[in-house]
């Protein structure tokens, strides 16, 4: 697992990866749901890719 932080224009800025098997669907009530609710509640983004057998990255 790989976390990235930093802060640009005074927001921070997280990047988390792992080696899994990826195919993380957020459409499938994987919890990436809820993560997204709580993101967005704070005025926040979030992209998630997880191509199948390629892990997970969430900006």
């Amino acid at each position: 697992m790989r976390i990235d932080a930093a802060v640009l224009d005074g927001r921070p800025h997280l990047s988390i990866a792992d080696d899994g098997v990826g195919g993380a669907d957020p459409a499938c009530g994987t919890g990436l749901i809820g993560l997204t609710d709580r993101v967005e509640a704070l005025n926040g983004t979030i992209m998630i890719s997880s191509p199948a057998g390629q892990g997970a990255l969430l900006h």
